[in-house]
């Protein structure tokens, strides 16, 4: 019997939706990390925090101080010696990290165009199926910059806040095993 790939579905607080598949065959312990986050709801409520049009949407760049999203896993990516096998271009999900060995447990971001520097540098999860007008619609929100204290990361918050109201997550009867931490 073949087995599906997990759907996660996000429904906005704005009445919007959209989807992505996951691909725990390339980046198995990121899958399984996002997987048992949304289980347990950890992504409901969350807002959009980061736009940068032409580059990223990515919920959850600020730290919450949540002890259950605020880790650190091995990035799946060439640059850490992993062969994820998945591009990063137009429309592809990936976790957040250092580009170099860690990647964030909990924080992903969605692809808004092709970005060499980003390539064998971030895990690729998974891929936008449906609803990518609402990823559109939420690049081109209002934003406002914010101050993080990072040289050269740039934050563009929305002005009116977009959040996640709903994610859920369909694994067609698959149990994940849980996330393994990098040690702190």
């Amino acid at each position: 019997m073949d087995s599906k790939n997990p759907i996660i579905t996000v429904r906005m607080q704005s009445g919007g939706s959209f989807a992505f598949e996951l691909y725990p065959a390339h980046a198995p312990n990121a899958c399984n990390s996002v997987i048992n986050l949304a289980l347990a709801g950890a992504y409901d409520n969350m807002t959009i925090d980061r736009i940068v049009p032409g580059f990223v949407v990515q919920p959850r760049y600020a730290d919450e101080g949540r002890p259950d999203l605020d880790f650190s896993i091995a990035g799946e990516f060439a640059a850490n010696g992993f062969a994820c096998g998945l591009p990063i271009q137009t429309g592809m999900v990936a976790m957040a990290g250092d580009g170099a060995k860690a990647a964030s447990g909990s924080a992903f971001f969605f692809t808004m165009g092709e970005h060499p520097r980003l390539v064998d540098h971030y895990t690729v999860i998974g891929k936008v199926i449906e609803g990518w007008d609402e990823v559109k619609r939420l690049e081109a929100v209002e934003t406002a910059p914010v101050d993080i204290g990072v040289p050269g990361v740039s934050v563009n918050a929305p002005v009116v806040p977009e959040i996640m109201e709903k994610v859920t997550v369909e694994t067609f009867g698959v149990a994940y095993p849980a996330v393994i931490k990098l040690a702190e």
